[in-house]
């Protein structure tokens, strides 16, 4: 994870998690992941209206990545369309239902960080510097062989990948709160499934700068365990904060 991000997105934890009064105490879900599973799980109010937001939260990924495919191909004419597409998704999100969720949740906050890791991102899929410049709050470029070469179809598809990704991951968190996935292991095991089929994405068309897909699996798991995960399931340790 790049510096500016990890200190954008704990940022916006620690303020999620000290600005407002007294929050749930749980249970912090370990290993690599940060985040903790509410104390009413399996089936609490707090446990059921946060994994909703988990579930938009993941669409909300997804929409953002089809607003940076939508500017590779021509159907969002520039930056500022571009910023229109993904403040409307975060709009969409910040509708989310939070009643039952612990104080700390914030989907402005939440959404803010989203936005931050996928734009600063950008160029880990569009990383061809033959290109143009997205430019704005996004890093990468746009293909040379836009609006519809092999190299954008690619790229777009990877992309579209790395949100299923990040939903898939999601619904590993989900699962181990609710109580369908034991522990740790069996969370990783289920993150580890859905990197596999990540991994078989279609590359060809690609630019070799898309490197790994191995690599690129485990840097959005790392993105999703970390803040990401640490903003929706965001009460405090038992004990803490109390």
């Amino acid at each position: 994870m790049r510096t500016i991000v990890r200190v954008t997105l704990l940022t916006a934890v620690l303020v999620a998690a000290f600005g407002i009064g007294r929050i749930l105490a749980g249970t912090p879900f370990g290993g690599d992941d940060m985040g903790t599973i509410p104390s009413d799980s399996p089936k609490g109010p707090v446990t059921k209206c946060e994994s909703g937001v988990a579930k938009n939260a993941t669409k909300l990924v997804g929409s953002i990545l089809k607003c940076h495919a939508s500017r590779a191909t021509g159907k969002l004419t520039d930056d500022t369309a571009e910023d229109t597409c993904e403040q409307t998704a975060k709009t969409k999100f910040e509708a989310t239902k939070v009643t039952g969720c612990a104080a700390c949740t914030s989907l402005t906050g939440l959404a803010t960080g989203i936005e931050a890791t996928l734009d600063t991102n950008n160029n880990k899929v569009a990383c061809d510097p033959t290109g143009t410049p997205y430019g704005g709050d996004d890093t990468g470029f746009i293909p040379s062989d836009a609006p519809k070469g092999p190299e954008t179809k690619c790229e777009n598809g990877v992309g579209k990948a790395v949100g299923k990704l990040v939903g898939a991951i999601g619904k590993c968190h989900v699962k181990r709160v609710t109580g369908k996935l034991a522990d740790d292991t069996a969370e990783d095991a289920c993150e580890a499934t859905a990197k596999t089929k990540f991994e078989k994405t279609k590359t060809t068309g690609c630019p070799a700068c898309v490197g790994s897909l191995s690599d690129l699996a485990d840097f959005v798991e790392s993105q999703a365990d970390g803040a990401l995960n640490a903003l929706v399931w965001c009460g405090s340790p038992s004990r803490a904060f109390l």
